[in-house]
């Protein structure tokens, strides 16, 4: 269905205002049940949750933006039915395992590239499972008896330990432990962006370095209330918490709009090679070699139709995403210059149309 622009910015308004009032509700309700009934709510954390709260939403409201596109609209209904699949959810969990848990993809480029990413994504990752779950509430510790803690998590106790012991010193700091990553891995991602000569030409300010700026902002700053709390009896406590609360709330209302977008994006990560695992592949039109699936191209077709950009090969039964990339490139250079082109695949011969497209040759068939 196409929509005029008066219509698509309708459509965005109800779709967005929709989606981020069910966010609410549901974030509301999550906090609801995992203080207690509010029993449990921490107010030393109620300036985080306000920031976590609106990042949730402009999130949404961004998510919402990019969903409407016809492209990545077309994917998502597509990555939604693929997944409803036996063979797409082992698919999914292996895709994960590979591009989130041994981060293959970008180990592919160097050593390095792959340390420092990986460092700044399970730091990052593992930072926003604890900050989410202490500051919405869905978890806390309640004290069993005098040397007895107890994790509750939306009510359920999961675990006890020794207030003393090794493992709850592991619990406490877990922050700390995932902000050393952070800082190794952003203190590398900063050197790289300063001497690759590459990089200097291609990065910005605002979008490449002021994100690693913020995260070590944050990680130090927050490891610094540890230092105080241990090792400086308290010394100008308030005060750097103050300053870490600041940095964590820049953080989460700058999240939505900053290179850390690319979070949600993994999502494409997973779904376009589900395109070539799930089905078979179809051979381009021209040189026969295979490019894409059945339902890949259809999808393409579908979305650039809805763009007004269909590009038929006029008088055939073709498209130009028939043809794989390479193809198309060659296709459009022969047809500018007036010459024929043969698609041996389709035993088809194509010429200029005039319209800067293509058209089947007359009497051909």
């Amino acid at each position: 269905m196409d929509f005029s622009p008066y219509e698509e910015s309708f459509l965005f308004t109800k779709k967005s205002a929709r989606n981020a009032f069910i966010v609410l509700v549901l974030t509301f309700f999550s906090v609801y049940i995992g203080s207690e009934q509010f029993g449990y709510f921490d107010m030393a954390l109620y300036g985080y949750l306000w920031a976590t709260t609106i990042c949730f939403i402009l999130l949404t409201i961004r998510i919402t933006s990019w969903t409407l596109r016809p492209p990545t609209r077309r994917l998502w209904k597509q990555g939604i039915k693929m997944m409803l699949s036996l063979k797409g959810l082992k698919f999914i969990f292996q895709t994960l395992y590979s591009n989130i848990g041994e981060q293959k993809f970008i180990r592919k480029r160097s050593v390095y590239r792959w340390l420092q990413h990986f460092f700044i994504s399970w730091g990052v990752l593992f930072s926003f499972a604890i900050t989410f779950a202490l500051v919405l509430n869905w978890l806390h510790f309640e004290l069993v008896d005098q040397k007895t803690y107890a994790a509750v998590m939306f009510g359920i106790p999961l675990f006890h330990m020794k207030v003393d012991g090794i493992f709850a010193f592991i619990i406490y700091h877990g922050l700390n432990w995932t902000g050393i990553l952070v800082i190794i891995g952003c203190v590398m991602a900063m050197y790289r962006r300063v001497t690759d000569q590459k990089k200097i030409v291609e990065q910005s300010k605002e979008y490449d370095f002021f994100p690693l700026v913020l995260l070590i902002a944050i990680s130090i700053t927050g490891s610094l209330l540890t230092v105080s709390a241990m090792w400086m009896e308290g010394f100008f406590y308030m005060g750097i918490s103050i300053i870490h609360q600041v940095t964590v709330i820049i953080f989460l209302l700058y999240f939505p709009f900053s290179k850390f977008w690319h979070l949600p994006l993994r999502f494409l990560a997973v779904i376009v090679p589900m395109y070539h695992a799930l089905e078979e592949q179809k051979p381009c039109a021209r040189c026969g070699r295979e490019y894409a699936t059945n339902t890949q191209i259809k999808d393409v077709q579908l979305s650039l139709k809805k763009r007004n950009l269909p590009l038929p090969i006029d008088q055939s039964w073709l498209h130009f995403s028939d043809m794989c990339s390479e193809c198309r490139r060659v296709s459009h250079r022969l047809g500018g210059y007036g010459a024929k082109i043969h698609l041996g695949q389709s035993n088809l011969v194509l010429e200029p149309n005039q319209r800067n497209g293509l058209v089947q040759q007359k009497g051909d068939s």
